[in-house]
């Protein structure tokens, strides 16, 4: 099946990941789904409700968006579980290999290996990442919440030429020399990323990068190409 998102070529100086070593690790150490959930019985499920219902039953929701509903599996991983072809396209960007390069990005463990009417998988896993808050983020990325948000939304602007809004030289060179900025902008122009929800604190959570508290994004599905087909009109 081709993915609904094809990427652009990856940008010089990711860090590269083994991803068939990474899964069976992983696999191998933290497959807990409780006592009652069947795979195969949640896999025969084909109707977004019937997903939904059946997670519910089983796991704890933990969030819900306009496109999908995220369920805690146990303390290492999260399923999110589409509601509707919006989710279904997220899914598809949170799914793709390439995206586990970025080290600013929660990984991805596996996925539904169909895709629901040709736009992407019903779910997929992902690591589980500590909600975090905006004192949080800027202690650990060195910028705070605001300035990044004000910032990313200046240079989208600037890329489109629609300039309509000013950034001071204090907040510019401090992301100019950030290293978290500078990732997170590498992957926002690779995958083509809309901005809108970069400067909320829920895009974002907390999880341990070889011992370091590090913050990344829960939430990246939602490209530029997705918000045109699924957002910015009425499906």
């Amino acid at each position: 099946m081709i993915p609904y998102y094809n990427p652009r070529p990856l940008s010089s100086g990711l860090i590269f990941i083994n991803m068939a070593t990474y899964r069976s690790f992983y696999s191998e150490l933290t497959e807990d789904y409780p006592m009652g959930w069947n795979k195969e019985d949640f896999e025969a499920i084909t109707s977004f409700t019937g997903k939904l219902k059946y997670a519910t039953t089983h796991l704890p929701k933990i969030a819900s968006g306009s496109g999908r509903v995220v369920f805690k599996v146990d303390d290492t991983k999260v399923i999110k579980i589409a509601k509707n072809k919006k989710g279904l396209a997220q899914n598809a960007v949170e799914s793709e290999k390439f995206l586990q390069h970025y080290d600013v990005v929660a990984r991805t463990f596996d996925n539904d290996e169909h895709y629901f009417k040709d736009i992407g998988p019903f779910w997929v896993e992902m690591e589980l990442a500590h909600k975090t808050t905006k004192p949080r983020f800027k202690k650990l990325t060195g910028v705070s919440m605001d300035d990044l948000d004000r910032y990313l939304r200046w240079r989208r602007s600037l890329h489109k030429q629609t300039l309509s809004m000013g950034i001071s030289a204090a907040v510019l060179d401090t992301m100019r020399n950030n290293e978290f900025v500078e990732k997170l902008e590498r992957l926002i122009s690779d995958y083509d990323m809309g901005v809108g929800d970069m400067g909320r604190v829920s895009t974002y959570g907390e999880v341990l990068r070889n011992g370091h508290p590090t913050i990344v994004l829960v939430d990246f599905g939602l490209t530029e190409q997705v918000y045109n087909d699924f957002y910015r009109v009425n499906v």
